[in-house]
Formats: structure tokens, sequence, C-alpha cells
């Protein structure tokens, strides 16, 4: 798989000298790491974004994830964005994810045959729009954002439960899903547990509190992972500040992460997450031979 890679991202273009970014290393590298990782990071998003849109069933929606990190490896879209970054990595994935689901509909008008014949013409089709010319409606970049960040608590939410669990510290995560993500009282926790009421919230206050150290800590990964060192503090800055407002209009971080559990969809889109992912890699592992014939533009 890693020598079709390398194969479909030769590039005839010169890229800014610049650190290996993870695009960067998919584009110009390809391996089959950095590709996972980049579908990880925005599984959910993509999925979540596709379900909001056009009302999908988790199967559908994963199907479009699909179709939507296919077509940007066929149209290569990740080549020109290293090259012109005039917009967010999150809004060309908007974009794409909306031109998948714009399909979708019109197919479901009557196009079935006509998309069975030419299933990969339309895939590969030219008219996805440029990089410049990826000016998303706020509401769409919103809504694509908003997934993003529910991803994002999900991910905070089962590294603080890996990490208490590795640390014997069970009951502190306990009591915190207990609190956020069931609606139980700390008397309800401590009688469920065991345990006496000040200890139930002794064990909250910290869980709370090393709940978003971990959201830090994530968030600060994935920005390093997507910009360069010399922009590290910078975008760092901004996108936390943007998350904590994000928080606040959603009535703060426990809340928010009350919001997300409330609908199972995306707790079961994340659940589906490893499964969903290794098949999408073993299907663009079929598409690379085809494409890489095919001239950069």
């Amino acid at each position: 798989m890693l020598r079709a890679i390398k194969r479909v991202y030769f590039l005839a273009m010169s890229f800014p000298q610049t650190s290996k970014t993870l695009i960067f290393r998919v584009v110009t590298e390809g391996n089959e790491r950095d590709w996972h990782q980049f579908l990880s990071d925005y599984w959910l998003p993509v999925c979540r974004f596709a379900q909001q849109r056009a009302k999908l069933g988790i199967e559908d929606a994963e199907d479009v994830a699909s179709e939507t990190f296919e077509a940007i490896l066929r149209n290569q879209l990740l080549q020109r964005w290293v090259v012109d970054r005039s917009s967010k990595l999150r809004t060309l994935l908007c974009t794409v994810v909306r031109h998948i689901l714009g399909n979708r509909a019109r197919v479901q008008k009557g196009r079935q045959r006509l998309l069975a014949e030419n299933a990969a013409e339309l895939l590969a089709r030219a008219d996805l729009p440029t990089i410049k010319a990826m000016d998303e409606p706020a509401e769409y970049v919103d809504e694509f954002y908003a997934a993003w960040v529910e991803g994002i608590l999900l991910q905070a939410v089962e590294a603080l439960m890996t990490e208490y669990h590795q640390t014997g510290k069970g009951d502190y995560f306990r009591v915190l899903h207990g609190r956020v993500c069931e609606q139980m009282t700390n008397p309800q926790i401590a009688k469920a547990l065991g345990i006496k009421k000040t200890d139930a919230e002794n064990y909250y206050k910290a869980a709370r509190k090393r709940l978003a150290a971990k959201l830090r800590e994530l968030v600060d990964e994935h920005n390093q992972r997507y910009c360069q060192p010399q922009e590290a503090d910078d975008e760092f800055n901004s996108e936390w500040g943007r998350i904590g407002q994000y928080l606040k209009d959603h009535g703060g971080l426990e809340q928010a992460i009350t919001k997300v559990y409330e609908s199972t969809a995306p707790v079961e889109v994340a659940q589906r997450q490893n499964l969903a992912v290794t098949a999408t890699l073993r299907r663009l592992t079929q598409v690379l031979p085809r494409v890489s014939d095919r001239p950069a533009e």
C-alpha cells in the first residue's frame, strides 16, 4: 500500500520549505499511519456533519465519510491545500461533504442508474471547488466546527477514562461519568459505588479539573499535527479561545459534554470509528492504483 500511495502523491509541483506537518507527510509520503491519523482526526466531525445536514443514519453517514476521503484523494485536494492554505482544512472537508451530500440527493431523485454506470467518473469530477473557491457559508462552517468539538470532547472523556483506570483511580472517572454523562446526584453515585458522599464530591472536583487539562492537551496535540512550529502558539491560542467561547455558549464544559451524551449518535459513531476507518483505508488502497497515473494539476 505504501508504495502505491507514494506513487499517487509524487508531486510535479514545488512545495514551500516547511517542516513536515501531518498533512504535508500525507501528501508527500503517504504512509498508512499518517492516513489513519488524518481519518481518525476528522472521521467523527465528517459523520456528524453529514448526519445533521441530511438527517442520515449512522451507516449512511459513514458511507458519506468514506466517499468524502476518497474524493479528496481522487481530486488531490490535500496537495492543493498544502500549496495554498487560503482556507482552513475544516472548510475544505466541509465543502467536500456538502458536494457528496448534493450528489446523494440527486441520486435519490432518480439518478441511481446513472451513478451506478458512471460511479468512477462522478467521484473524479473536475467540478469540485478549487481551494480559493472554498468560501462556505458561516452556517455550514459553524456546524462542522461544532461536530469537530463534539469529537474532541468525546476523546477527552475516553482518554480520561483510560488514564484513571491505568492509575487505579477508576472511581474518579465513574463519579465524573455519573454526574456529567448520566445526570446522577452525588448521593446516588456514592451509594452506587459504596463510597462516602464527601469522597464522591472530592473525586468529582479532581476529575473535572483533570478533564479540562486533558481537553487542552488534546487540542494542543491536534494543533501541532496540522500547523507549522512557528505558527503553533498563535494557532493554539486562537483555537483554544474559540473552544472556550463554544463551551461558554453551551453552558460550560460539563453541560457541553452532557449534550453530546444526550444524543447517542456521536457516541455510537465514535464507538464504530476504528472499524470504519480501517475499512475506508482498505477502500482507498483499492482506489490508489487506478489514480496513480492521473497527472497532478
